[in-house]
C-alpha cells in the first residue's frame, strides 16, 4: 500500500509518502506526480520518504526520474538517506 499526502504551498508541492513503492502503487505515484507537473509545470516539488518501508528496483527508477525532473527528496534514517543518496546521483 502506498499514502501520498500532498500539500501545496505558493506553487510549491510536497508528497509525503508512506508505505511501500512497489508494485501496483509505481504507477499510481507517477501518475500523480506527473499530473502536478502537468497543472504546475514550474512548481518545485519536494518528496518526503521518511515513512516509506519498501522501494523495489521499479520503484527506484520512478523516483530516479522524478530526481532527473528536478524532484527533491527528504527523509530520516540511515536506509532512507541512503534511498535518496541513490536515486539523486550521490552514488
Amino acid at each position: 500500500m502506498l499514502r501520498i499526502i500532498t500539500e501545496q504551498n505558493d506553487g510549491a508541492f510536497r508528497l509525503e509518502l508512506h508505505g511501500s513503492i512497489a508494485g501496483e502503487w509505481i504507477p499510481i505515484l507517477e501518475r500523480h506526480w506527473r499530473g502536478l507537473q502537468k497543472t504546475s509545470p514550474s512548481a518545485a516539488v519536494t518528496v518526503g520518504v521518511s515513512n516509506v518501508m519498501f522501494i523495489d528496483s521499479e520503484g527506484e527508477r520512478l523516483l530516479r526520474r522524478m530526481a532527473a525532473s528536478g524532484v527533491r527528496f527528504e527523509g530520516e534514517g540511515c536506509m532512507n538517506r541512503y534511498v535518496i543518496e541513490r536515486v539523486s546521483g550521490g552514488m
